[in-house]
């Protein structure tokens, strides 16, 4: 036989010896895999097995088998579950198929503790899984009442500034002195940090500590872009003043609460995406998910100092501050009788709420009144004035002279009392005009000339009875027949109508009126009552003074602000007392912190509804 055709046979036969080969080898295989496909082997690993609360972990669970059986998510307690998804896998082993699929489950804590997730199968091991409040120390931190646990805060960076979840956001509080006296308004300033993108606040800022009080926060905060560890946040600054309520040591902090977007992937594996720089090419290639939390400032240690006993002047009101008074007077010339204005004027910084003054009480020649007060202030820098105006009545005519008022207060910068006072007021008081013409003498009738008797003497006895002559009349026509006299009945007739619209109308007006009315005294009533359940005092009689205060000022036609202690004994005298205590336990609360039980808060409840009700005077 030829050599040159003894290859390509010897190539056939061995290409042909191959392909049997591996057909026999699939058929083995393709034999072998059911008994395989009925075993379902099952493997779970959990990585990073321990985290801080605030973060999330990665829970893998794989199913061999060529039909995986159907996968129950695990259930524990104080562990939330989601499915972020799956991939499959085909592997030939030992010449046999082997088909496996991958579930990738995201855990997030909503407790810090020690949670075990149970095995998956019997044979397997449960897994084990640690949250720690603050990076693995164990401590718990102050607790708050807030359902969601407050994030924890990092170490500071180069600026001094602790990030909270994630990175996402922080809180600063900035305090101009650590020692301070009670009562005393410290200016603050309140810094809110959001990463553009991760984070975001939705509610003001809130104090942890019940021994201080949060006064005039601006409504609107500042709000700037800064690049912080080349990463970009909005920062939200509120100015603000805080004022302790007793003495001692105390740790105060601030709670911001926020809506963040939290990564599901340790940070080691996020670095890609912080090197993106845009917010939205990180949201979409990293894994995260949103979830509403609570971040805390770092905590400040103050002292608060009582205020000195020692020389307190009498008149001293609780005024903590800086303070500069001056006096006038509506006029300086008036008549005996005629009422005025003696004002004063309170200017610098400090607690105004406890700002007072009697202005003149018994003066000689003077009638006085209680007076009034209004307050005007500054947000951003804490300053202020109130005013205090005294309605007073000359009862003397003559040269008079207002003495001077004064004014006492604690000034923390040189740690002693203070008596500010204004200068006299001199005034000129003429003689009323009711005594001017009540003393006036009569002038003598003029006389037609010496001996004469009057030109025009006054007449003597009875007029004549006789009837007087009246002027022609052009018509014989009676008064009720003629045209103008017609169009009387018209014209009230169409009076009568308008006025029964104008009395439909107001009635439907007011119906709607007092519709509205209620609609708003029920909403009063639900924030007292959740003020009750919250038994927070403080709360509760600022809601009640607000609502009364209002419905007073409706009734007697007055600004909210006149409606004073003094407005109320001089109104309502003893019908007023419960409605005087409320708006004094209103005052006291926002320092004393004013305990109540619930048989308390249900008297009050009841006292507010019946002065909220009652119909107002005609």
């Amino acid at each position: 036989m030829n050599a040159r055709f003894v290859q390509p046979v010897v190539i056939q036969r061995f290409w042909l010896v191959a392909f049997m080969a591996t057909l026999a080898l699939l058929a083995s295989c393709w034999a072998a895999s059911p008994a395989l496909a009925e075993q379902q082997l099952t493997t779970a690993s959990l990585d990073p097995q321990q985290i801080i609360l605030g973060q999330s972990t990665t829970l893998t669970v794989t199913l061999t088998g060529s039909q995986p059986l159907q996968f129950n998510m695990p259930q524990v307690e104080g562990l939330e579950f989601g499915m972020l998804g799956q991939s499959h896998r085909v592997e030939i082993m030992n010449g046999a198929i082997l088909t496996s699929t991958s579930l990738i489950i995201r855990v997030t804590p909503q407790t810090a503790g020690i949670f075990t997730i149970p095995g998956l199968t019997p044979q397997s091991q449960p897994l084990i899984l640690r949250v720690s409040p603050d990076n693995g120390s164990g401590a718990s931190g102050t607790a708050r009442s807030s359902t969601v646990p407050g994030a924890l805060l990092g170490t500071p960076n180069a600026e001094g500034i602790r990030m909270a979840a994630d990175g996402a956001a922080f809180v600063k509080l900035v305090l101009p002195k650590r020692d301070v006296y009670v009562g005393e308004s410290v200016p603050v300033e309140i810094e809110v940090g959001a990463r553009d993108g991760f984070a975001r606040p939705n509610g003001l800022p809130t104090l942890t500590s019940s021994e201080f009080t949060l006064n005039n926060l601006t409504r609107q905060p500042e709000n700037y872009q800064k690049v912080i560890d080349g990463k970009p946040y909005t920062v939200f600054t509120w100015h603000s003043e805080i004022a302790a309520v007793k003495p001692g040591k105390f740790t105060l902090s601030l709670d911001v609460p926020f809506t963040v977007r939290i990564r599901t992937r340790p940070s080691r594996d996020s670095a890609i995406e912080d090197a993106l720089g845009d917010p939205f090419l990180q949201n979409f290639f990293g894994a995260t998910v949103q979830k509403d939390i609570t971040v805390s400032s770092p905590s400040s240690d103050l002292a608060v100092l009582a205020l000195p006993t020692e020389d307190q002047p009498k008149n001293f009101t609780g005024a903590v501050g800086q303070f500069s008074i001056a006096s006038d007077v509506s006029a300086t010339a008036a008549a005996a009788g005629d009422p005025l204005t003696l004002r004063l004027h309170v200017t610098g910084t400090g607690n105004f709420d406890r700002v007072d003054s009697p202005m003149l009480e018994h003066v000689d020649g003077w009638k006085t009144y209680p007076p009034k007060s209004s307050f005007k202030g500054s947000e951003a820098t804490g300053k202020g004035e109130k005013t205090f105006e005294q309605p007073i009545i000359a009862s003397k005519p003559g040269a008079q002279t207002l003495p001077g008022l004064d004014f006492s207060y604690f000034n923390p910068t040189t740690k002693h009392y203070e008596t500010a006072r204004s200068a006299p007021l001199q005034l000129s008081i003429s003689p009323s005009l009711a005594d001017s013409s009540l003393s006036a003498p009569q002038a003598p009738a003029p006389t037609a000339g010496p001996n004469k008797s009057p030109a025009n003497p006054p007449p003597v006895g009875l007029r004549p009875d006789h009837a007087t002559e009246s002027d022609s009349v052009g018509t014989l026509v009676p008064l009720y027949a003629r045209p103008l006299f017609l169009a009387i009945p018209a014209l009230l007739a169409l009076g009568f109508i308008g006025t029964w619209l104008a009395l439909r109308r107001s009635a439907v007006s007011r119906g709607r009126s007092q519709y509205a009315n209620s609609k708003a005294i029920n909403r009063i009533l639900q924030d007292l009552e959740a003020a009750s359940r919250a038994r927070d005092a403080t709360l509760f009689f600022n809601i009640a003074r607000s609502a009364l205060t209002g419905s007073l000022a409706a009734r007697w036609q007055l600004a909210a602000a006149d409606v004073t202690l003094d407005e109320v004994d001089a109104r309502l005298g003893n019908e007023g007392a419960e409605i005087r205590e409320i708006l004094a336990l209103a005052d006291e609360a926002n320092y004393s912190g004013h305990e109540m039980t619930s048989t308390d808060f249900q008297r009050w409840i009841q006292i507010v509804r019946d002065q909220l009700t009652e119909a107002p005077p005609a």
